[in-house]
């Protein structure tokens, strides 16, 4: 229960803060070599097990709501018989606009490649580089 519990604060945290966004072409408010890093730094403290580190890169508001502990259930549960990470496959960033705060944000979409199988990452930043989702699959 408390996996599920997990994966589904990852997914309402996503839902709620990209809900009712329209893709859109990079805003100039990011670089898209920075929003690649900062991905790709996200994924690797996940590889690395430092969940403590990826949830002080969220944005305040969402600090309280997904603890180091639930993040690591989350990523158990995707993950966990993945093997070990051999390389990212694909990475695709594009902008976003929240429709209700006209607040542009970056998503990365990073296919990385395991030992055992692919997961996907979505993760989404706001203009202060501040992580604001996260999904994986």
């Amino acid at each position: 229960m408390k996996k599920f519990t997990a994966l589904f604060l990852l997914v309402v945290m996503s839902t709620v803060l990209l809900s009712g966004c329209s893709s859109t072409k990079l805003s100039n408010s990011f670089d898209k070599d920075t929003v690649e890093k900062s991905a790709k730094q996200v994924i690797e403290a996940l590889n690395n097990g430092d969940y403590d580190s990826v949830t002080s890169m969220f944005r305040d508001d969402l600090k309280e709501k997904l603890t180091a502990e639930s993040l690591k259930d989350a990523a158990t549960k995707t993950y966990d018989n993945a093997g070990k990470f051999n390389k990212y496959k694909s990475v695709s960033i594009l902008g976003q606009k929240i429709k209700s705060t006209k607040e542009d944000c970056a998503v990365a979409i990073v296919v990385a490649n395991y030992e055992k199988q692919k997961v996907e990452f979505t993760l989404s930043f706001d203009t202060d580089m501040k992580l604001i989702g996260l999904y994986m699959k």
